[in-house]
C-alpha cells in the first residue's frame, strides 16, 4: 500500500483470513479479534506487515509497525517515541470508578518510565536479573523445578498451565524477590486480574477494571507489609536490596512497591507463556524435538526459536513524543504506537522460511523481548527458567501428546499464551 496520509482514506473492514483481499485504493480495517484471528494471528500479520507495514488502525486511532527494520528503529528511537503509555491505559477506565490505585502503581513502573530516572530505576532493578546473576541462581532453579516435577502425578493427563507453567515462575521469582513462594497461588490471581485490565479483551471492561482495583490494592497491602515485614531469607535478595535504596533516598516508597508488584506481574505473564508455548511447539514439531533429544545443548538455540515464532508478548507499545512523520504515515503527539513484534520476528527479510521451527536457526536476534534501552530486564531469567525445565522434561516428551487439539488461545492481541493446555506425557 503506497504511504500516504492515512486519515483521508476509506475504510474497509475485512478478515484478511476469511475473504479474498482485492482492496488496492483504500484501506483494509484489519479485523484484530474474530475467531480465526485469535487461533492463528500471523496470516492477518503477514499482511499487514506486506500491503501495510505502518497501519492506522480506524477504531482506535493507534499505528501499527510490522516490519522488523521499522520495529527496531522504533525502540531504538527514544527522542520521538516514550514509553510512558500510563494515561493511555488509565483512558480505559469507564467514566465514575475511581483508579488512583491503578495510576500510582502505573506512573512509578519501571516500564512507564523513560530518560534519566528509567535509567536509575533500570540499573537498580535489573541487577538481580543481569546474566551473571541469573546463573548464580541456576542451582536454586533447578531444585524448585526438581521438586516440583516430582510432586506431579505423571500417569495422569497432566494440566500444564496450571500444574507447572503457572507455579515454577512464581516460586522462583518469589525466591528472588525474597517473597515467601508459599504465597504464589494468591499473588497468580492478582497477577491475572490485573493483566486482564491492562491487555486488550473482550471481556466487560468495567467489571475488569474494579477486578484490577481489587487485585491492585491487594498486591500493594501484601508488598508494603512485606517491606515493613521482610522474611527472615530476604537479605540479599532484591527486596532487601530495593529496602536499602530506600533507605539511602534513592526510591521512595511508591517506586519499591510499584516495581515489586511489576516485576510480580511480569514473571507471570512472560515465562508462563514462554513455557507453555514451548511444550506446545516441540510436541507439534517431532523433529525438532528429536534434534534436542539428541543434542540438549540445542536447548538454549530451541528457547530463542520458540520465542521468535510464538513471542509472548506479541504486541507492545510507544508514543508519539511530537508530530512526526513515520514511513509516509503523520503521527501526532499522543499518538500510540503499537509495536508488532509478533510479525517483525516472522519478518521474511530478515528470517529465510520464517514460519518454519528450526531450533538450530542462526541469524539476527530476534525481537521477542524487546530491543534498545526498555529490552525487558528478566529476559535471561525466563529464558534460564524454561530451559532447565525442557531440560527435565526431555525424557517425558518422546511420545508425549496435547489432549485439548486445537489448542484454544487467549483472546488477547498482547500476549500469546493458550487458555489451557492438557498433556499425556510417556513415562519416565
Amino acid at each position: 500500500m503506497p504511504s500516504a496520509d492515512v486519515g483521508a482514506l476509506e475504510s474497509v473492514r475485512v478478515c484478511v483470513q476469511c475473504v479474498p483481499r482485492t482492496y488496492a485504493c483504500v484501506m483494509v480495517d484489519y479485523v484484530l479479534h474474530c475467531p480465526d484471528y485469535v487461533a492463528d494471528p500471523y496470516p492477518t500479520y503477514r499482511v499487514m506487515a506486506e500491503e501495510s507495514p505502518v497501519w492506522l488502525q480506524p477504531e482506535t486511532g493507534h499505528v501499527y509497525v510490522s516490519r522488523y527494520t521499522d520495529v527496531k528503529s522504533v525502540l531504538m528511537d527514544t527522542d520521538n517515541f516514550s514509553n510512558n503509555r500510563v494515561q493511555d491505559r488509565l483512558s480505559r477506565v469507564p467514566d465514575g470508578i475511581p483508579a488512583q490505585c491503578l495510576a500510582s502503581i502505573l506512573h512509578d513502573r519501571l516500564v512507564m518510565t523513560d530518560g534519566p530516572r528509567h535509567r536509575l530505576l533500570r540499573g537498580k532493578v535489573s541487577e538481580a536479573f543481569t546474566a551473571g546473576r541469573v546463573r548464580t541462581y541456576t542451582p536454586m532453579i533447578r531444585d524448585v523445578i526438581g521438586d516440583h516435577l516430582d510432586a506431579i502425578d505423571w500417569p495422569e493427563p497432566v494440566d500444564f498451565l496450571n500444574e507447572i507453567a503457572l507455579p515454577i515462575p512464581s516460586k522462583i521469582i518469589l525466591l528472588v524477590l525474597g517473597f515467601p513462594p508459599a504465597d504464589f497461588t494468591q499473588l497468580r490471581q492478582w497477577t491475572s486480574d490485573f493483566y486482564s485490565w491492562l491487555a486488550s479483551s473482550p471481556d466487560s471492561i468495567e467489571v475488569r477494571t474494579k477486578r484490577a482495583m481489587d487485585a491492585t490494592e491487594h498486591m500493594r497491602d501484601y508488598v508494603t507489609d512485606r517491606l515493613r515485614n521482610p522474611p527472615a531469607h530476604a537479605e540479599g535478595a532484591l527486596l532487601h536490596e530495593l529496602l536499602a535504596d530506600e533507605a539511602a533516598g534513592e526510591f521512595t516508597d511508591d517506586e519499591v512497591v510499584a516495581n515489586l508488584i511489576g516485576i510480580v506481574n511480569a514473571a507471570h505473564e512472560t515465562t508462563t507463556s514462554l513455557m507453555a508455548n514451548s511444550m506446545i511447539l516441540l510436541l507439534q514439531h517431532p523433529d525438532q524435538l528429536q534434534l534436542l533429544l539428541e543434542d540438549p545443548s540445542l536447548i538454549p538455540g530451541a528457547v530463542a526459536e520458540v520465542g521468535r515464532l510464538e513471542s509472548p508478548s506479541q504486541i507492545i507499545s510507544r508514543v508519539a513524543v511530537r508530530d512526526l512523520d513515520l514511513q509516509g504515515v503523520n503521527l501526532r503527539a499522543g499518538q500510540l504506537v503499537a509495536i508488532n513484534l509478533a510479525q517483525a520476528n516472522r519478518d521474511p527479510d530478515v528470517y529465510a522460511d520464517p514460519d518454519r521451527m528450526d531450533v538450530t536457526r542462526n541469524g539476527p536476534v530476534p525481537l521477542t523481548f524487546g530491543h534498545g534501552e526498555h529490552f525487558c530486564a528478566g529476559t535471561a531469567l525466563a529464558r534460564r527458567e524454561t530451559e532447565e525445565l525442557i531440560a527435565m522434561l526431555l525424557p517425558r516428551l518422546p511420545g508425549a501428546r496435547i489432549l485439548n487439539d486445537p489448542i484454544e488461545w487467549r483472546a488477547t492481541p498482547a500476549f500469546r499464551c493458550p487458555r489451557e493446555l492438557l498433556i499425556e506425557f510417556s513415562a519416565h
